[in-house]
């Protein structure tokens, strides 16, 4: 990677540094052109940028929007490593959304627009996506009844302090324990791919 300034992969001139909110609360720092009002955002940065930042990161520019657009004739780099952007796909965004991945950086290049695009389409109610794994879904329609779900027995005794004189109620509620948070782990990821 470059030391030098990240550059606008359309107008080609120094981005800016951004902060943004995250939806957890911390500070993610962005880079944006000036310009164009594109939003780079290295790797991870994009999916947790709160959804209230877009008004400010993303402005409806009405002037903007009147002036006439020429389109960028030349294939578009990465800010960071200078090389050709792809373009990144996600089942669950528009057709026409067009946000631009660096393949070497994970960093993700949104024109003026697609950031409020994307932010809208994730706060949409989830849509059904194919699963694209058998096991996945064999693993989902088990656990889908709660009386399948691992749980803690004997977690009086798990979390107090007694004694350990019977070895085998301790292996017992250990390996107890371990299927648990296994399973939140496996419900968690679950979750996770699903997005619910």
């Amino acid at each position: 990677m470059s030391a030098s300034a990240p550059l606008c992969p359309n107008c080609a001139l120094a981005l800016n540094p951004v902060t943004a909110r995250a939806r957890t609360g911390y500070l993610l720092a962005l880079d944006q052109c000036g310009t164009c009002g594109g939003l780079w955002c290295d790797r991870w940065e994009l999916f947790p940028i709160d959804a209230a930042e877009v008004g400010r990161l993303d402005p409806v520019d009405q002037a903007a929007l009147r002036a006439p657009v020429e389109s960028v004739k030349h294939e578009l780099q990465c800010p960071r490593c200078r090389i050709a952007l792809r373009r990144f796909r996600d089942p669950l965004l528009p057709v026409d959304s067009r946000i631009e991945r660096c393949p070497a950086c994970d960093g993700m290049w949104l024109n003026r627009g697609e950031l409020r695009r994307f932010k809208g389409a994730r706060s949409e109610e989830p849509r059904s996506m194919p699963v694209p794994n058998a096991a996945l879904d064999a693993l989902i329609g088990r656990y889908a009844d709660s009386a399948n779900w691992p749980t803690v027995s004997q977690l009086a005794r798990a979390t107090d302090n007694a004694s350990a004189a019977d070895d085998e109620t301790s292996s017992n509620i250990t390996s107890d324990l371990l299927r648990s948070a296994l399973w939140i782990g496996v419900r968690a990821l679950v979750r996770l791919l699903l997005g619910l």
